[in-house]
């Protein structure tokens, strides 16, 4: 039986972006260049201009689906539904210096009674087919792959500023396999592949916009002694009040790293409790204890997530 175990739960992460208290309006404006020219050359080899239609009516959906999903799951309420309007699509092909001006980021945010306006600036697309042979037979495939990249763009704008508020550029990239260790596998069609790299890329910046929540775990002392090996029964089951209990008691004990561990556990339940002052407190007092590496590193981790309370906290205001 190992002497630790391990607590999974979820906490609110701040977005990069701090937008001011008065925008509650977001709207997307797409102006991804419409044009052969932001495929790989092999990629556009004989496409015609349905095929380009398609293919950027996928792209351009999908991002904002991605998007949009994550907006709609973030505690901000007033960026659930932001309006996504394309047009401008012209006026950016082949031309990254060409930013909104202060009039027409006005134009369109009071058009749309908008207070920021978020805009698709560019977006490009390269799928490659790779091969892996075995080494003593070259003529059979050992492994085949799509490696499904793209490159997007973002500026956000704000009407009361003459420059984008914040620019973002991102490089994504997927791999599907047919072929692993020369038995053939199941994969999505090419416009899957597509619409896949781009939906997670739509939601990869959405959560550069809004704080989401993200999976965390922790590691409990459950080892040696009988206490702890107790306590860990009772979390187990999901009654952390009796486990608390236990580890209080211990906490009184006269061997110093027994001390610690509790004390290091009972900061875990206050920080799954939201209580991270006291967290904090029990974790020092750990720390007091017995220098343990584990109780070292919960520091860094309880720091960083109190850093990132305070943010989240103004970012939901």
């Amino acid at each position: 039986m190992g002497i630790y175990s391990v607590v999974e739960f979820e906490v609110l992460e701040p977005a990069t972006v701090n937008f001011p208290d008065h925008v509650n309006q977001l709207l997307i404006l797409n102006r991804a260049p419409f044009t052969f020219d932001v495929f790989n050359e092999e990629d556009r080899e004989g496409m015609e201009a349905k095929h380009l239609t398609i293919i950027d009516t996928l792209i351009t959906n999908t991002t904002f689906r991605g998007m949009q999903q994550v907006l709609r799951e973030s505690p901000i309420e007033r960026f659930h539904t932001p309006f996504w309007v394309s047009e401008r699509r012209s006026d950016t092909a082949l031309l990254d210096d060409l930013i909104l001006t202060k009039r027409e980021v006005e134009t369109i945010c009071s058009k749309y009674k908008a207070n920021a306006l978020i805009s698709f600036e560019y977006y490009s697309l390269d799928i490659n087919e790779r091969y892996v042979h075995y080494s003593d037979a070259p003529a059979l495939v050992q492994h085949h792959y799509y490696e499904v990249s793209n490159k997007l763009k973002w500026n956000i704008h704000l009407p009361e500023s003459p420059t984008p508020f914040d620019s973002y550029s991102t490089v994504d990239t997927i791999y599907f396999t047919d072929i692993q260790d020369g038995e053939p596998l199941p994969i999505p069609s090419a416009i899957e592949m597509v619409a896949e790299l781009f939906h997670n890329s739509g939601q990869n910046y959405g959560r550069y916009l809004v704080p989401v929540w993200n999976s965390a775990s922790r590691t409990l002392y459950k080892g040696k002694g009988d206490s702890l090996k107790l306590a860990s029964k009772y979390t187990d089951n999901g009654d952390w009040i009796e486990a608390f209990s236990i580890w209080k008691d211990l906490s009184q004990s006269t061997d110093s790293t027994s001390v610690s561990k509790a004390c290091h556990n009972m900061a875990v339940y206050y920080e799954l409790e939201d209580n991270l002052d006291s967290a904090s407190l029990m974790v020092d007092r750990a720390l007091k204890y017995s220098n343990l590496e584990l109780i070292s590193n919960y520091r860094d981790e309880l720091e960083t997530r109190i850093l990132n309370q305070k943010e989240v906290r103004e970012q939901v205001r």
